[in-house]
């Protein structure tokens, strides 16, 4: 049996990745007394359609997590939420969960999620870590070879330590691409 068709993607793999941390920055100039993250990772996860997976589509994700000794600051947990649920409602995005579960330690754990035309869920977790993910929904795969460099947003040095892509670079960084934050002026 192969898998069905899954709904047009306006992004293929390889396409995903710039606009998805440009969504990234935006967000991060939403954020007052901005500490920087600590870790992006970039994840590919499988794509189902109506139960069968498919192979030749891919979820890209991509996560920004914050320091662990921020994981219980005020800031980040409570009044990062509120202003990025009111940027992306500004927007005109589709927040489509906005949810706050208190739990019997008195942690207050919060997720908003917000979803733009193209297809590309914003999704600030507020959890035991707390962090902002972005994910593509399910989109075409693209070899590993057309899959370009983008560099970190929110402070993270390109190719340092807390940019952990290396799997989609094992040779490295490619020269030129670690030069500083990304500009992303021209999508």
């Amino acid at each position: 049996m192969t898998a069905p068709e899954p709904p047009e993607a306006r992004y293929t793999q390889a396409e995903a990745y710039a606009p998805m941390e440009a969504a990234v920055a935006d967000a991060v100039a939403a954020l007052p007394d901005f500490p920087g993250f600590a870790s992006r990772t970039w994840h590919e996860l499988p794509c189902t359609h109506e139960g069968a997976e498919d192979p030749s589509h891919v979820g890209v994700e991509i996560s920004y997590m914050f320091a662990q000794e921020l994981w219980s600051d005020p800031l980040v947990r409570e009044t990062y939420a509120d202003a990025l649920r009111g940027r992306w409602a500004e927007d005109g995005l589709d927040v489509h969960r906005d949810d706050a579960v208190t739990l019997a330690s008195g942690r207050t754990d919060r997720n908003v999620e917000a979803l733009r035309e193209d297809g590309v869920n914003l999704w600030y977790r507020v959890s035991g870590v707390v962090g902002l993910v972005v994910q593509s929904g399910c989109v075409p795969r693209s070899d590993r070879g057309e899959i370009e460099y983008v560099p970190p947003a929110g402070g993270i040095a390109p190719g340092g330590p807390g940019d952990l892509v290396g799997e989609y670079f094992p040779e490295g960084i490619p020269k030129g691409a670690a030069d500083g934050e990304a500009d992303y002026s021209s999508l």
